[in-house]
């Protein structure tokens, strides 16, 4: 019975999972991806954008990248999402000690939180580590801790929570050392465990904002407070109980007190970055469920299925990729036109723009801050000064630009010095040196219109 509770369990996770591609560097992680499978070999620079530093690539996902590569047809890929996610909570469920219905209520309220940060992306298989890792350590094999070690810091940079988990879970010395010297087996060598370290510093110092690197605030992440709060609750609760249990021994609080210790850094990662909040939503089932008190099965089965399917009716079915984030249509048209040269975008779209013209034409940048070092800020001033911005398109050799749709500026009058508003398209792409040639709900497509023959922009111009 409780084997067919798990499949009824499992489906629904699924089935509320499924939704479209929305994450924006997923495109990028499948266009190395094939490039790896091409070329047999990873690449020592990147090889796709115009503006990336010309450095050493320490790519530290690339066995993600190659994991995509069987899935044929992009609509697939929603289901893949939606499988992996299913998987998830089903083994934080399955790995979480204590009583089974209150574990299963945790799950559900996981699963509930951790939707608006999941897609199909390594970040989220790292939460899947999380979980993975805290199951071994509990159980104290350290040669399977140490191989999920080199599989995770191929797949993610969160790897380098292995040697902490193992400390806080085990007490054993042995398996947070091999876990260390785990990390290193990667390509990159040492280089592999300081290049996030390296990331974390450049995308704390404030020469850009990335969505992703925001603290996750109440308003906006309800869930995530939520589950923190009765984490905090149910700890406590034990640490009473505990204290009150004349049976209670030294070690049994030592233990309870380094699993607190987990939960504390999770949920401080979790805050202090968006970006990490499945490693946290991940790991809660298995941090609160030992501590939670007995749940009435039924009302533990209602609760489920209402959080399940207030996601179920909340989440986006739709399969393929979100058109409202990504320039599909504009980008179709672009293709159709067969106009080549650099293209000018804002990082989010550069990974789709890679995805799709590489290498025919190359994207101006993407989401992989690391690699742009000189380029953010060069591109911050030039957002703010006319002659930079014609500068920055002409070191570039920018031909095309695919644009987000912005909110108009507030320029000075030359004539007259007063302030008047203007449509940002008209000028970022003044018509008279750019033609507007593909246009959707995501973005905005121009040619550069000295840089190919009059009839040809004149077949593609679409006019305002």
């Amino acid at each position: 019975m409780r084997r067919f509770a798990l499949i009824i369990f499992f489906a629904a996770l699924a089935f509320a999972a499924i939704g479209p591609i929305r994450n924006y560097d997923f495109f990028w992680h499948l266009a190395t991806g094939r490039w790896i499978v091409e070329h047999g070999a990873l690449p020592a620079a990147d090889p796709f954008a115009v503006a990336s530093d010309r450095v050493p690539w320490i790519n530290g996902e690339w066995l993600f990248e190659l994991a995509l590569q069987p899935v044929s047809g992009i609509e697939n890929f929603s289901f893949v999402r939606a499988v992996f996610i299913a998987l998830l909570f089903l083994l934080a469920y399955r790995f979480s000690e204590g009583e089974r219905d209150g574990a299963l209520l945790l799950t559900a309220l996981a699963f509930a939180g951790g939707m608006a940060t999941l897609d199909l992306r390594p970040s989220s298989v790292a939460a899947l580590f999380v979980v993975l890792a805290i199951a071994i350590a509990r159980r104290g094999n350290d040669w399977l801790y140490a191989l999920l070690t080199v599989v995770w810091i191929n797949t993610h940079p969160s790897a380098l929570l292995a040697p902490l988990i193992a400390i806080l879970i085990t007490r054993r010395a042995f398996m947070p050392f091999v876990a260390a010297i785990a990390l290193l087996i990667n390509p990159y060598s040492y280089h592999g465990v300081l290049a996030p370290l390296r990331l974390m510093t450049f995308v704390s110092g404030g020469t850009f904002v990335n969505a992703e690197w925001l603290p996750s605030l109440p308003v906006t992440f309800p869930l995530l407070y939520v589950t923190i709060a009765i984490w905090t609750a149910a700890a406590l609760a034990a640490a009473f109980r505990r204290r009150g249990t004349a049976a209670a021994s030294q070690s049994g609080g030592l233990a309870a007190a380094v699993h607190i210790a987990l939960g504390v850094v999770l949920a401080y990662l979790a805050v202090r970055h968006v970006r990490n909040q499945p490693l946290w939503f991940a790991a809660f089932p298995l941090l609160v469920a030992p501590a939670f008190p007995r749940v009435h099965r039924g009302l533990a089965y209602a609760a489920c299925a209402a959080l399940i399917a207030a996601v179920a009716i909340r989440e986006d079915h739709r399969l393929g990729i979100a058109p409202e984030r990504f320039p599909v249509s504009a980008v179709a048209r672009l293709k159709a036109a067969n106009l080549e040269g650099n293209i000018y975008n804002p990082d989010q779209f550069g990974g789709f723009l890679i995805w799709s013209f590489y290498p025919e034409r190359r994207a101006l940048t993407d989401g992989r801050n690391e690699l742009y070092h000189s380029y953010i800020p060069e591109y911050a001033r030039a957002r703010k000064d006319s002659r930079a911005w014609t500068a920055l398109l002409r070191k570039y050799r920018i031909d095309l630009a695919v644009d987000e749709h912005r909110a108009p500026l507030d320029v000075i009058d030359a004539r007259t010095g007063g302030s008047r508003q203007m449509d940002a398209s008209l000028a970022y792409w003044p018509r008279k040196d750019w033609a507007l040639i593909a246009h959707d709900e995501a973005a905005m497509v121009f040619a550069r219109r000295a840089a190919f023959p009059r009839d040809v922009i004149a077949k593609w111009e679409l006019r305002d």
